[in-house]
Formats: C-alpha cells, sequence, structure tokens
C-alpha cells in the first residue's frame, strides 16, 4: 500500500554503562555523533571500531498526508545484536538476532512530527546467536569474523488498511507448477486476489480460496521459462487483499525451478549438476556488515568472472539486497543460518535450542520464496562429534522440514580435521566438509595435505554412501603483493598452488558434487596473533581486486 524509508543520517550516541533507559533516552537524547543508517557503527567513527556495547540511534519523520488513513508498520532488515524501539516515548517491541528482520505496529502521529529512538546491544555472551565473551582474541567471539554492531540493513515504514498479508508462501516447478499461500491478520478480507505478470503483462489471475485459516491456488502454467544458472528469469507475482477497498499489496519476483538431491547426484531442473563458487561474507571498508549496491554488483561479476555458479551465506542469512541480486543474475545459493560456533554446552541448553529454532523461523519467513536459494545450511562446524549434538541437530532439521520440505538441508563439518566422527551427518541431505590440511597443519606441504585429505574424503563417502558430498570450505591465506619462489605459506602463488592441487583432488572424485573456495574476499577479523587484521583467505582483496589465485580459479572451475 505505500513504503517510507528511513535509511540516511540518524543521531548516536554510546552508553557504556547501559544507563540510557533510567535517563529518558526513549524520550529523545543529546548525541555523540551523527551515523549513517544502513551501516555498521564500527568504521564509520575511528573511535567506534572496538566498541562492544549498548548504543542509541534517534531520527525524526513526518508522515506525508497520503498515508493518513493507513495503518503504519516499522519494518527493521537487520539490527546486531539486540533492538529495542520506541516510538514518541513509547515502547514498540524488542528484537534478538542480527541477520534476520522484524516488524512492529507503529502508533505514528500524523499530524506532527514523530521521534523515532532505537536502543542496540551488540554485546557477546555463551548464549548469543552467534556466541561469543569478547570482540576479540581466541576465545573472544567463538567465530572467526569481526562482531559488528548498529543497524546494519535497512529501515522503512510500511502501511496498510485494516486487513493485511501475514505471510506469503511459494513453491513452484521448472514444467509451470505454482502453489500459493496467503496468511493475512486483522479483519477478515472479502477477497484476496494473486496475480502474475511478465514483464509487466498479466499472464494469469486468480481469487484465492481460503480453507484451514489461509488462501491459497494451485496451478500448472503452460510457457513459462524456468529459472536456470545464469539466467535469473524471473516472474511478479502481487497479491492484493480488499476489506471494502483495496487493504493491502504485497508482491515477490519469483522463478520456476526445481531443485532436487537424488542418490548423490543434484538435480536443477532435471538435469545434474555440480557447484562451483564460493563462501562469502557481508563485509566492506567502511560500511562495516552493510554492502552497498554497487558492491554487490561487483562481487558477482566477479564471481561470474571467476566461472562460479553459486555461494553460501556464511555464516548468517545476507541481505535482501544481495539475494535480490542472486535472483536475478541465477546464482544457486546455500543459505546459511547463523548458528556457528555451538559447543558441548550449547548441545544441552534447551532455551539456546528455542533460540536457534526461532532464528531459524525467521530465516526461512525471510528467503523461503527466492528461486535463487535451493538449500539450507543449519550451522557451521558446530562441535557435533559429542553425543549430545546428535538430538539438537535432530531437532533443528525437524524444524526446517515442518516449515519448507522443499529444500534439502545441510551443515558444515570439520569434525575429520580433528580426527573425530561426525554424530549427525547421517540426519541431512548433503554431506557438507572442509578441508585446510597445508595451512592449519601439514603447514606448507601440500603433498601429506593432500593425502590426508584424500583419506578423509574416502572415508567419508564409504560412510555415507549415497549422499552427495560438496567441499563447502578449503583456502590459504595470502597477503596481496607478497611473492616467494618456491611458494611458501601466505604468498600469492602458495595460496594458488593450493587452491589449483585441490581442485584437481575434488574433481576428480565423481561423489564429490561441488566445491566452493573459502573465500571470494579478504575480510575483517577479531584481533589475534594469528590475523593480520583480516582474514586473508580471500582470492580478492577486501576492496575486491584480484590476487593471483583468482585466474587459477577460474580456470580450474571451467573444467569443473
Amino acid at each position: 500500500m505505500g513504503l517510507l524509508p528511513l535509511n540516511g543520517f540518524w543521531d548516536f550516541k554510546i552508553d557504556p554503562e547501559d544507563r540510557g533507559e533510567d535517563e529518558g533516552f526513549p524520550e529523545g537524547f543529546e548525541r555523540d555523533y551523527v551515523l549513517a543508517v544502513p551501516a555498521s557503527w564500527n568504521e564509520q567513527v575511528p573511535s567506534l571500531m572496538n566498541y562492544m556495547g549498548v548504543a542509541w540511534y534517534a531520527r525524526r519523520f513526518r508522515i506525508p498526508e497520503r498515508f493518513d488513513s493507513l495503518k503504519a508498520w516499522l519494518v527493521f532488515n537487520g539490527v546486531n545484536y539486540r533492538a529495542r524501539v520506541w516510538l514518541n516515548g513509547h515502547l514498540l517491541g524488542e528484537h534478538e538476532g542480527g541477520f534476520t528482520s522484524f516488524r512492529l505496529e507503529a502508533p505514528v502521529e500524523y499530524e506532527s512530527e514523530n521521534l523515532l529512538v532505537v536502543k542496540v546491544d551488540n554485546r557477546l555472551a555463551p548464549d548469543t546467536i552467534p556466541p561469543g565473551r569478547g570482540l576479540h582474541g581466541f576465545e573472544g567471539p567463538y567465530f572467526d569474523f569481526f562482531h559488528y554492531g548498529g543497524i546494519h540493513r535497512p529501515v522503512h515504514l510500511e502501511f496498510t488498511g485494516n486487513s493485511w498479508v501475514e505471510e506469503l508462501s511459494v513453491n513452484t516447478s521448472f514444467r509451470g507448477d505454482l502453489r500459493i499461500k496467503v496468511y493475512t491478520r486483522g479483519r477478515e478480507p472479502e477477497r484476496v486476489v494473486a496475480r502474475l505478470l511478465d514483464e509487466g503483462k498479466v499472464i494469469y489471475v486468480k481469487e484465492l480460496e481460503k480453507s484451514g485459516g489461509f488462501y491459497s491456488a494451485e496451478e500448472l502454467l503452460r510457457g513459462v521459462e524456468p529459472w536456470d544458472i545464469y539466467r535469473g528469469r524471473l516472474y511478479r507475482l502481487e497479491v492484493d487483499v480488499y476489506s471494502e477497498e483495496l487493504s493491502d499489496s504485497v508482491y515477490e519476483d519469483i522463478g520456476f525451478r526445481t531443485f532436487e538431491v537424488e542418490g548423490e547426484k543434484l538435480l536443477l531442473n532435471g538435469r545434474e549438476i555440480r557447484l562451483r563458487g564460493f563462501g562469502r561474507h557481508q563485509d566492506f571498508p567502511v560500511f562495516g556488515r552493510y554492502l552497498p549496491e554497487p558492491v554487490i554488483v561487483r562481487d558477482y561479476a566477479m564471481m561470474r568472472r571467476l566461472n562460479a555458479n553459486s555461494f553460501r551465506t556464511s555464516h548468517y542469512p545476507y541481505s535482501r539486497e544481495d539475494l535480490d541480486y542472486a535472483d536475478m543474475m541465477g546464482f544457486l545459493v546455500i543459505l546459511e543460518a547463523p548458528l556457528v560456533g555451538l559447543r558441548r554446552e550449547h548441545f544441552t541448553d534447551r532455551d539456546f535450542l528455542e533460540k536457534c529454532k526461532r532464528v531459524i523461523r525467521e530465516m526461512i519467513r525471510d528467503h523461503r520464496n527466492r528461486p535463487s536459494v535451493v538449500m539450507y545450511s543449519i550451522a557451521n562446524e558446530p562441535q557435533s562429534w559429542f553425543d549430545e549434538a546428535r538430538p539438537f541437530m535432530e531437532e533443528l532439521v525437524r524444524t526446517v522440514r515442518e516449515l519448507d520440505p522443499t529444500r534439502p538441508i545441510t551443515y558444515t563439518s570439520h569434525a575429520h580435521m580433528l580426527g573425530r566422527r561426525d554424530k549427525a551427518l547421517d540426519l541431512v541431505d548433503v554431506v557438507s566438509l572442509h578441508f585446510y590440511y597445508g595451512w592449519y597443519s601439514f603447514h606448507g606441504d601440500l603433498d601429506q595435505a593432500l593425502k590426508r585429505a584424500e583419506r578423509d574424503l574416502e572415508d567419508i563417502h564409504r560412510a555415507y554412501s549415497g549422499k552427495p558430498i560438496i567441499v563447502t570450505e578449503f583456502g590459504a591465506g595470502a597477503v596481496a603483493g607478497l611473492h616467494s619462489d618456491p611458494p611458501e605459506m601466505w604468498t600469492e602463488e602458495y595460496q594458488a598452488d593450493f587452491l589449483s592441487r585441490y581442485t584437481d583432488l575434488f574433481a576428480s572424485k565423481d561423489y564429490v558434487k561441488g566445491v566452493h573456495v573459502w573465500n571470494l574476499v579478504d575480510f575483517k577479523t577479531p584481533q589475534s596473533h594469528w590475523r593480520i587484521v583480516l582474514n586473508r583467505k580471500g582470492v580478492l582483496t577486501r576492496t575486491r581486486q584480484p590476487k593471483m589465485a583468482a585466474r587459477v580459479v577460474a580456470e580450474k572451475f571451467e573444467k569443473f
């Protein structure tokens, strides 16, 4: 019905003692800085780089007259980590989790200025998602990427009538099957109508039938073109809700495609494929965890040049803008939940499990209608060699299947690298493995590293015969401009040799159905003795310039 962006400059104040609520900050405060939203706070002002704690944002806005008869909703697409939101001094609600969206009903003033105040708390704890104990050091975050803070994804106001769409679910196939399910809230609608448009031309209209608390339709549409790799063929699905008059209107850009696991094969639209690509991070100088649109375009252009067809959203769901572009460009996405750093202590914590399930629900709600999203990863490198991990992972798998039974499930495992046996890999549809022999062990000795990697691969294939294997991480760090003959660790030559030889190994195994290099780009990490400001395993620098390994990867991927 209408949308009002709230991006731009916001007042900002740190609150290291967490006294702001007692001191009246929800009704306004004296600012320390003016910061840009969306973006992390850390690199916008040098003194904020290492700030982890409570901070406050505020901005004022007016509502255009054309919205004055409608219900207003505040939508935050990502705030890291905890958010409490006030409008005109009234608490609207709160949310925990930095990588999924949330919406709050907003009783705005239509005849005067509104004051929006947001309290953000990015302090890590063993029960946050992801967990940790501090900003830096080996035992600070339980993960190896920088823990940014702030409103790092867009904010806007939405407007509806007294009936509105609460959730829209779409399933398709490359043969033209279309299944629509719409849940509404508020007043009971008089009717709900769906339209499918092809470049502005209406090709399908249907009034949805109500049954079981939702509105739905199923059709087989002849003549639609399938969504495919490098061919992001999209159609616009619009859903209108009427209550006396038009009360809400939403849309999704959808594609017709089918992704399946059949034995050890990955099938897209009925044909076998192999995944070629990268683990990534949403990380860029000054912007922090927010990738502006030109950087997103650059990332995809470079992936396409490197002959990649896929990536994993390591280690959290990416922004809507990023995944919109994946839909448009025809890239396959493994959508990963922000469950990284899971330790034995987490597996017996029922409250933590419920929090994980909520985050997964929100992730699937945000992105389930995307043709690019072909698989869910429910965790990255959990300590799944402990017996306690199995029932924990089993419940996460069950949660995903209940929400979306149409996509295969995986999680990434490194138990073999520690000489352990993973206790839960049989629960998932696709086995995802990490290999760093020749980097974290067998230092500089790629001959021995590859022998060990091949042995592990064969052992795991025998144990899980009948499931496809993908290698979701393998890589070596390289400082751009550092060279050596013969290749030595940290040089561009060693990284190129590492990736070349590992890719050849994986290509020789017909049961390996995908490889993702770690990483596409260098990214910021916690300060420690084993990182030089950044994790430098990218084949591109943090500013997206290629290292020597980029050309090698492009050549290998062309043949994979």
